[in-house]
């Protein structure tokens, strides 16, 4: 079936949009029970185009501050689990940010444990050639501490 747009009708409700618009020739295929079809480049035009919204923008809050029992931004207004306390505005510091462990990328994770082997090799050839038991056992749980550090890399 041809497309609506190609034949010219006042009535029809697209008619103010598409009037300044060169005639559609686009035929689309319909069922049987079909009285009238709009192409898609008509509808398109119709509709305009889609609308593009922004990214995510930051509210200036800490990350995951609707989770904290209670957070204070620099404002002054008081969250406990997110909800917004108005009796308590003002009243507490703002909540400073916890500075925690930096996560290691995979070069310095490497880098850490090739270290870390260098002592173990060091910590073993000592323990090959200790003679006290004061130094075995020494030799022994310095082994064992490096072997956790290796563990957590």
């Amino acid at each position: 079936m041809i497309c609506r747009n190609s034949i010219t009708d006042e009535s029809y409700w697209a008619w103010p949009f598409l009037k300044d618009y060169i005639r559609c020739n686009e035929w689309s295929e319909v069922s049987l029970n079909t009285t009238a079809v709009l192409c898609y480049k008509c509808v398109s035009k119709t509709t305009g185009p889609p609308e593009i919204k922004s990214s995510y923008k930051s509210t200036g809050r800490l990350r995951g501050w609707q989770f904290m029992k209670v957070f204070v931004d620099k404002d002054g207004n008081v969250f406990h689990k997110g909800k917004e306390q108005l009796k308590l505005k003002g009243t507490l510091e703002p909540t400073k940010p916890k500075i925690g462990n930096k996560k290691l990328s995979k070069s310095e994770k490497s880098i850490l444990r090739d270290a870390v082997l260098k002592q173990m090799v060091f910590v073993r050839g000592k323990l090959k050639n200790a003679k006290f038991k004061k130094d075995i056992k020494s030799g022994s749980i310095k082994m064992r501490k490096l072997e956790r550090q290796l563990k957590k890399l």
